[in-house]
């Protein structure tokens, strides 16, 4: 028997409904000093296999927090008996961490997941984490780490926009793989710029020109949205073709700093999935989970 558990939201319900398997809520208590003490809160019963589902928020993004929640919660599964313990997170941390870009500094995507493997964990399903780098640590784990694209329901909804002939963007090189999989099915074009971090101030370059979209629709697409500084680059640079309209779609919505209020500035629409809670999360990831799951 399979079973789901995780905080009360509206995305574990329907996870467990599309599963069809029962769903234990999960109390997620906080005391005063910040530490946790997750409690579930009903009769766990004979399960084989339990799937934990956590989701953070951008209106209380506490990442560290957030890998100790799941971490308390798998030893204590594991106490409890259960065998196989597959693990849901939506949004990654430390995904963009996925080497020592300086001396001295810890390869910290590959402690989190050794973690998580140590831990017992058969599975890890995530959304399109930052682990291009990390195959040979991949192989290694004993962990299955399924690393899952979301570029069916984004390009879906980017469809029901019924946009004229938009133009896509990314705003970096990571895009590239998603923005040339977007406008193939979209049949239009699109440009990816350049960008350039700076990996001791964090400050942003980004080079590039788009052809003429003067009266066009963009559509920027990203992974992530944090502090916004990449997108608003990229809006920049895009709004001097003189575009009817930008939308940002990006698939984590972190919103980090005054990131809202600095692209509220912009004529423009924003759209994540709702891999994070935050005010623009439109379109659902519960399906590609699903279907993820169902296959292993």
């Amino acid at each position: 028997m399979r079973a789901i558990i995780g905080p009360k939201s509206d995305i574990i319900t329907r996870l467990a409904e599309n599963m069809a398997i029962p769903y234990i809520p999960l109390d997620m208590r906080k005391f005063p000093d910040r530490e946790v003490c997750p409690r579930i809160t009903e009769e766990l019963g004979e399960y084989e296999r339990v799937f934990l589902f956590n989701q953070l928020d951008c209106k209380d993004f506490y990442p560290n927090r957030y890998i100790m929640e799941y971490y308390f919660m798998i030893q204590l599964l594991k106490d409890m008996g259960v065998d196989h313990i597959d693990i849901i997170i939506p949004y990654l941390p430390y995904g963009r961490q996925d080497k020592s870009f300086r001396l001295g500094e810890p390869y910290s995507l590959k402690y989190l997941l050794e973690l998580f493997s140590m831990s017992g964990v058969s599975r890890l399903y995530t959304l399109m984490a930052h682990i291009s780098r990390m195959s040979d640590i991949l192989e290694s784990k004993s962990m299955r780490i399924v690393n899952l694209s979301a570029m069916d329901p984004i390009t879906d909804y980017i469809q029901d926009l019924k946009l004229d002939h938009p133009h896509i963007v990314g705003p970096d090189s990571e895009s590239a793989k998603w923005v040339d999989q977007v406008a193939e099915r979209l049949g239009t074009d699109f440009t990816v710029f350049d960008k350039e971090r700076d990996i001791n101030t964090g400050e942003i370059k980004m080079l590039g020109d788009v052809p003429n979209i003067s009266g066009r629709d963009v559509v920027i697409l990203d992974d992530i949205i944090s502090t916004g500084q990449t997108v608003e680059k990229a809006i920049r640079i895009i709004n001097k073709k003189n575009p009817r309209y930008i939308y940002i779609i990006a698939m984590h919505g972190i919103f980090s700093d005054n990131s809202i209020e600095r692209l509220a500035n912009y004529n423009l629409e924003i759209i994540t999935s709702n891999s994070i809670v935050n005010p623009f999360s439109k379109i659902s990831v519960e399906n590609v989970l699903v279907r993820a799951i169902k296959k292993w």
